[in-house]
């Protein structure tokens, strides 16, 4: 038997960024933090370089929705991250 996970740090509305899941509170995809990480860029440097308005909690958040629906995001190209 499968439970569903809450993702806190995770909203989707399709008045923003079209639905796509996306950090709450913000208009970062969680597909873009994804990619970040695929590129070898840690948490903390996503916040410290790219994101200092966001938390690691929100970056990890991210990362766990991003890694539990993989198989829906595709990998994606750092450049569409960017």
């Amino acid at each position: 038997m499968s439970t569903a996970v809450a993702y806190p740090h995770i909203s989707s509305d399709p008045d923003i960024c079209g639905g796509v899941p996306c950090i709450a509170g913000s208009r970062i995809p969680v597909r873009t933090i994804g990619a970040y990480a695929q590129a070898g860029v840690s948490p903390q440097e996503i916040v410290e370089t790219h994101y200092p308005w966001l938390t690691l909690g929100e970056v990890f958040g991210a990362l766990s929705y991003f890694y539990d629906h993989f198989a829906e995001a595709e990998k994606v190209d750092l450049a569409e991250a960017a």
